[in-house]
């Protein structure tokens, strides 16, 4: 996951339902750690993968293993709130980096510039002049800051739920 990244935040608790919104087949689940979910990356199949697990009492976490992440807009319906970050080293040059925020059915923007989440920014660099390490870094604490709890060690060390997600919804 060095060179690329593609990680989405939903406040859905429930690892099933929060799969649902990122039509994850409910069938293929497979509960495994990140080794056994790396291992099944190279399978033979045009399905995408995605490792899924409780982020807090209130969010869950996607991380794309294979392909991207994809979901439509309406996934965040209903008052819900999606932040996403795609992260891919070889475009950072083209300024793609950054955290979409998606709530109530609509795409709202970049995260980070939107009024309500100012709060969470303090101390935050971003952009061209901090460096690319120091970007990725600080949207991923704008995320934990947001959501009460970091992606770290113990989040990925903990057992989630892989899915597949049918390369014809993709």
């Amino acid at each position: 996951m060095n060179s690329w990244f593609d990680v989405a935040w939903i406040d859905v608790p429930d690892t099933g339902r929060a799969a649902e919104c990122f039509r994850a087949d409910p069938d293929s689940a497979i509960p495994c750690d990140l080794d056994a979910a790396f291992a099944r990356v190279g399978d033979d199949t045009q399905d995408n993968l995605l490792w899924i697990g409780a982020h807090s009492s209130v969010w869950s976490v996607a991380v794309a293993m294979s392909g991207s992440l994809s979901f439509d807009k309406e996934a965040s319906a209903a008052g819900r709130r999606i932040f996403t970050h795609k992260h891919m080293a070889g475009i950072y040059e083209l300024g793609n980096e950054g955290m979409l925020y998606y709530f109530d059915g609509k795409f709202i923007g970049t995260l980070g510039v939107i009024e309500e989440f100012q709060e969470y920014t303090r101390d935050l660099e971003v952009g061209w002049d901090v460096g690319f390490q120091q970007t990725v870094e600080s949207f991923l604490i704008l995320a934990g800051r947001i959501t009460g709890r970091f992606l770290d060690r113990n989040w990925f060390a903990t057992p989630r739920v892989l899915y597949r997600i049918p390369g014809d919804v993709c």
